[in-house]
């Protein structure tokens, strides 16, 4: 079964240490990457590593990861976006929309985690060493191979804001959506605040909401 808390969880602790261990062991492991016998592999793994990697190096994340901690990761977005929705005045009978449960949680799971990606792909830089140290991470990574699959494929697409318009088949579901990418990126940087201002018009969500959301994420 498909588990976006699982993946979120893997983006707070695994990765990090990936971060570490680049400071730590210098270019060592980097070598021994690239001359990895399966090079296609580790091309492709690298490039995915490194859009993950911008994710943990933006200022919010860190501000999301104590939230996470403490209430898992869907949960927490679910509940920060709500929280938003009704302090903008939203209808505070909707929060089974912001917390669902079964095969909708795995659908809107897909969802939250395609928002974060797309997100970082708006300023994505990390350098190559990093890339595959935290490559090798992800691999380590209690992940299932449809997780892992879902990962890849997400992280080498371009920047596709496109699908989650398409997605984003309600109020709620537009809300989650637009505070999934605001606490994956440095929503203060240039390309990250066109970003989100280019999300938020195409959302429909109103500059009274988004700064709602911006009040909880930073809270």
């Amino acid at each position: 079964m498909f588990d976006a808390d699982k993946i979120i969880s893997m983006l707070q602790t695994e990765l990090p240490k990936g971060l570490d261990a680049v400071k730590a062991e210098g270019s060592a492991m980097i070598n021994k990457v690239k001359s990895d016998d399966e090079s296609k592999n580790t091309a492709m793994g690298a490039a995915a590593a490194g859009a993950l990697g911008a994710l943990l190096l933006s200022g919010v994340m860190g501000k999301f990861g104590r939230k996470v901690a403490t209430m898992g990761g869907l949960a927490a977005l679910g509940t920060l976006a709500y929280q938003a929705w009704q302090k903008h005045g939203g209808n505070t009978g909707s929060q089974p929309q912001f917390l669902p449960d079964g095969s909708q949680k795995e659908a809107l799971g897909k969802v939250i985690l395609k928002s974060i990606i797309n997100a970082m792909k708006a300023d994505g830089k990390i350098d190559e060493s990093e890339k595959a140290k935290l490559f090798n991470k992800m691999q380590s990574a209690n992940l299932s191979d449809e997780e892992k699959a879902f990962l890849f494929e997400e992280l080498n697409k371009p920047i596709d804001t496109d699908a989650l318009v398409t997605a984003s088949l309600s109020p709620e579901t537009a809300t989650q959506i637009y505070a999934a990418s605001f606490v994956a990126i440095n929503p203060d940087g240039d390309a990250e605040r066109v970003y989100l201002a280019d999300l938020a018009q195409r959302l429909n969500i109103s500059p009274e909401l988004a700064q709602s959301i911006r009040n909880e994420a930073l809270s």
